[in-house]
């Protein structure tokens, strides 16, 4: 059973560089929308550049997060520091709230007294060079972080992309003040932007502290079986109370199986050790497997594919795939001879 640490991630670096180069472009759009705002007056201007201040500090803490995440485990965090990336996902979640109620009470204000608008060519154009900018270092973020199984990363591409929702409803806005000239469509704009903002922030939230809370993870635990499924060790099946649980990108995996009762401990060490290679090795996950022997019984004879065993009690017929519902519960809920 595999009980060792996972090895200290060699791509901490990537995920480093990758979140610099959010900072660095988060700081550099966002004072293209501050001076955009400066020049134009306008409200929905504002709450795009508000926005964009959310970047530069979710970024910021990313950059921090990413540094702890990357400390191998010790006698303090036995399970590693990688659960403060979702700690970093749940603050910049709540940044993100906490701007669009900047933006609808600034919009709301300036509904309110009337804006005051100029330049508005200026300010389009500085707007679709945000929004370009930003689609582009938001797909890149994106991207990385999925492949690096990074959440903070990951948090900071969805929150960079939906910034240029962001400055899309700018643009709308600041095209149909420039067409109609009703300059109170300027701060409706701010208002759209603040209420996608808030719904934004609030999903964020709730799944990182999902994440936190240890929340049953379907696609990873169908990963894991399918990787079961495709690792068959003679003698091993039946499992059953399957858990996994991610700190970071670095998954925690605790399950039960059946080995055969008149096995040596040393049998069964080697057998299983094999499984969990497998497993690693297919599913493609970086972690531990620990796994917990139930000795058979003789509801798993007819899909035991162990050779001269001395105490089956009925032939081998098939060896059947186990289901994700198979798997999570108890060995009391396994179908009759259901292995993997």
């Amino acid at each position: 059973m595999d009980t060792t640490q996972p090895q200290p991630r060699a791509d901490a670096s990537r995920r480093q560089r990758v979140a610099l180069v959010s900072l660095a472009g988060g700081s550099l759009i966002f004072l293209a929308k501050l001076a955009g705002w400066y020049l134009t007056g306008s409200s929905a201007v504002l709450s795009d550049a508000l926005e964009s201040t959310v970047n530069v500090v979710a970024a910021t803490f990313a950059v921090f997060a990413l540094r702890f995440a990357a400390q191998p485990a010790d006698r303090d965090h036995p399970y590693g520091h990688g659960k403060i990336e979702f700690v970093s996902a749940a603050f910049e979640g709540g940044l993100i709230s906490f701007a669009a109620v900047m933006i609808l009470y600034t919009a709301g204000q300036q509904l309110i007294v009337g804006p005051e608008l100029r330049r508005l060519d200026l300010g389009l154009l500085i707007a679709a060079g945000a929004g370009a900018a930003n689609l582009l270092l938001g797909a890149y973020v994106l991207r990385e972080g999925r492949q690096l199984g990074s959440a903070t990363l990951v948090a900071d591409g969805k929150h960079i992309l939906s910034d240029v929702w962001t400055t899309a409803g700018v643009i709308l806005g600041l095209l149909l003040v420039r067409l109609t000239g009703l300059v109170w469509l300027d701060p409706i704009a701010a208002l759209a932007v603040g209420g996608l903002l808030a719904w934004t922030g609030v999903r964020l939230v709730r799944e990182s502290v999902g994440a936190l809370l240890d929340q049953e993870d379907p696609e990873l635990l169908q990963r894991l079986v399918q990787a079961f499924n495709e690792s068959p060790v003679q003698g091993l099946g039946g499992v059953h109370r399957l858990r996994a649980i991610r700190s970071g990108d670095v998954v925690h995996v605790d399950a039960h199986l059946f080995v055969p009762e008149h096995w040596s401990v040393r049998q069964a060490h080697e057998a299983v050790t094999e499984l969990e290679r497998q497993v690693k090795e297919r599913s493609g996950l970086v972690g531990e497997l620990a796994l917990h022997l139930d000795p058979c019984h003789d509801r798993v004879c007819s899909g035991c594919d162990l050779p001269a065993c001395g105490i089956r009690r009925e032939g081998f017929r098939e060896r059947l795939e186990v289901t994700l519902e198979d798997a999570v519960g108890p060995a009391s809920r396994l179908p009759h001879h259901r292995l993997y």
